[in-house]
């Protein structure tokens, strides 16, 4: 358990955050898909991209230097076979999909396996592109595992369509593999904006970047045969692990702070969640010359702020756990999707700030769904309660932000989950003059 106290004196300072995992994830897999040497330049070492990694190793990629600052690989191309029978993606679905559509090209039988979270979410379902481009799959899950069996096909190419309504994650799996089709790949995707689009982006581009010949035509895309060239992979900053220590701004009883080594990325949800914030009276100024990011408090945009949490999902607990502590009457609409991550976020977030004194309320899409939240203005709410992560990383982070605008300190169950993203979250916090205890030491944290 870790109690975190009312930051009743405010917060300042500087801090640091980790690099994209996003970026660090597809650097991964692309530099797997290349038949030729990369580069990830001051690598992002999150538990997910640890065990992706260790995936794509099985797939065949060779280190060929390896240190804290620099990852020097060297990959295979086409030329895909798994080492091991079983591939294991623990608990994380974007692991999980793309190592299913890796596995198409592979000639042999992969079997993948996930843990019994991922049963509930909206993963196997959604394998259909593999035999539809050629592959086949098997569902052997059993009640403790999410596990499937995927063989490729001789030939791969063809059309396959792509449910974008809950995720943009299996679009990006199928893009990222569909260069190294036989034939030609075209996607079609079920809704003309996927969920999230600023990260199927951010995988296009990438790709681009590396030689492949992907074209868009609104709602679908065509991926000619093309070969993945060298890449020196240089990852911006993880604009989600921002999202935390910009939230302390709002919820401190006063503060500032700077974030140094800032390096902003391209990606569209990044840019999106800034004006966001913007709108809600925490201001970011960027230095570009020193590197650094200032967060400052200002004043609103307006009386009510509404937001879009359609293509920023990663931050909408964020917003929930900020929303109770600006001078505005604050509604977050379009998230529902966000349910299907690692828990019910939306939900969870609204249960849990309430067990700790805050006025929230749930909003609702057409068809019934939690799609998001509304709140009244600033609040103070009283803490003095112990809240549940539900093994979430970002729900603990996100309550972790919250609980420096309560007036008695707030107890979080889950730290050890901080290893899937920002495992330093806690020391960050108290170098910024929050009083954290009962945080465990680095070495204690789960690192598979």
């Amino acid at each position: 358990m870790t109690n975190i106290s009312p930051a009743t004196e405010g917060i300042a300072g500087t801090a640091r955050i980790p690099q994209s995992k996003p970026h660090m994830q597809r650097a991964l897999l692309l530099s797997l898909l290349a038949n030729a040497p990369s580069t990830i330049v001051s690598p992002a070492w999150s538990s997910e991209a640890r065990s992706l990694f260790e995936s794509v190793q099985e797939f065949g990629l060779n280190i060929s230097d390896h240190d804290t600052n620099m990852l020097s690989v060297s990959g295979v191309g086409k030329s895909l076979s798994a080492k091991s029978a079983k591939i294991s993606a623990v608990g994380s679905a974007f692991n999980f999909r793309t190592m299913a559509a890796v596995a198409c090209l592979s000639p042999g039988e992969t079997v993948l396996e996930g843990n019994a979270s991922m049963l509930s979410r909206p993963v196997r379902e959604f394998l259909s592109f593999i035999p539809e481009l050629g592959g086949t799959v098997d569902d052997i899950s059993d009640p403790a595992h999410l596990r499937v069996r995927v063989r490729g096909g001789r030939r791969l190419g063809g059309t396959t369509t792509v449910d974008t309504r809950h995720s943009s994650q299996v679009l990006t799996s199928v893009l990222l593999v569909a260069p190294l089709a036989d034939e030609t790949v075209r996607i079609r995707c079920t809704h003309p904006g996927p969920v999230g689009e600023g990260y199927v982006d951010l995988t296009v581009a990438m790709m681009r970047e590396q030689g492949a010949l992907v074209e868009r035509d609104g709602p679908a895309f065509l991926v000619r045969p093309s070969a993945y060239g060298s890449r020196v992979h240089h990852l911006g900053s993880d604009f989600t692990a921002l999202s935390y220590l910009a939230g302390t701004v709002a919820t401190a009883a006063d503060g500032q702070l700077t974030i140094a080594d800032y390096h902003p990325s391209l990606l569209s949800s990044e840019s999106e969640f800034l004006e966001v914030l913007g709108r809600l009276g925490i201001r970011t100024t960027y230095d570009p010359v020193q590197r650094s990011l200032h967060i400052d408090r200002t004043a609103p945009a307006a009386r009510h702020v509404e937001i879009d949490g359609r293509n920023i999902p990663t931050v909408v607990p964020t917003l929930a756990a900020v929303a109770p502590f600006i001078d505005a009457r604050v509604t977050l609409r379009n998230a529902a999707h966000v349910n299907n991550h690692k828990c019910r976020r939306v939900e969870v977030m609204v249960q849990e700030l309430r067990q700790m004194g805050c006025v929230i309320d749930p909003t609702y899409d057409r068809d019934g769904r939690i799609d998001g939240f509304t709140t009244q203005g600033r609040q103070s709410p009283v803490g003095g309660t112990t809240v549940d992560s539900h093994g979430d990383h970002r729900i603990f982070l996100s309550l972790a932000t919250a609980s420096l605008g309560c007036r008695r300190p707030t107890t979080i169950d889950g730290v050890e989950h901080l290893h899937a993203s920002f495992p330093d979250y806690l020391d960050a916090l108290a170098g910024i003059g929050a009083t954290v205890t009962g945080a465990p030491a680095r070495g204690d944290l789960i690192t598979a």
